[in-house]
């Protein structure tokens, strides 16, 4: 099987992953989720001058296509998923997929949200994404 295959087919899982637990799109927050790996994507074309890094701050599953949500140029305030009066801010939100669409929109029509990526870069974000399934689970009320 070539990298574009497994490429495909690690992106597929991701999305049939988070199908299957109702999630649309996972926030974190890079300042608090203390990854083992930081979240980041190079944007620049091969030949550019100067790289252009962007950190990731979740996934988003869109119309069977996942997108890379880019801290800092996505119109996210995770403060908005949650009271902070009465909550602790949390270090990931879930959202499901109704949630997903009426807050986040159509990523294709946003700013600050990606496909883009090299399969070592989408494996870093894997491992962020069930890292930050497992903090979600760990800050979940009893």
């Amino acid at each position: 099987m070539e990298n574009i295959d497994l490429f495909g087919k690690a992106k597929q899982d991701l999305i049939d992953d988070m199908k299957s637990r109702n999630i649309g799109a996972i926030l974190w927050d890079n300042a608090t989720a203390d990854f083992e790996q930081i979240p980041e994507i190079n944007l620049a074309e091969d030949d550019a001058e100067m790289p252009d890094t962007v950190r990731i701050m979740g996934l988003y599953r869109y119309d069977d296509t996942l997108y890379l949500i880019e801290e800092d140029k996505a119109k996210v305030d995770f403060n908005h998923f949650y009271n902070a009066d009465s909550e602790v801010k949390p270090s990931v939100v879930t959202l499901t997929e109704s949630v997903a669409v009426s807050d986040l929109g159509d990523p294709a029509k946003e700013e600050g949200y990606t496909t883009e990526g090299s399969l070592e870069e989408w494996l870093t974000i894997a491992d962020c994404y069930f890292e930050a399934l497992n903090l979600d689970n760990e800050e979940a009320p009893a």
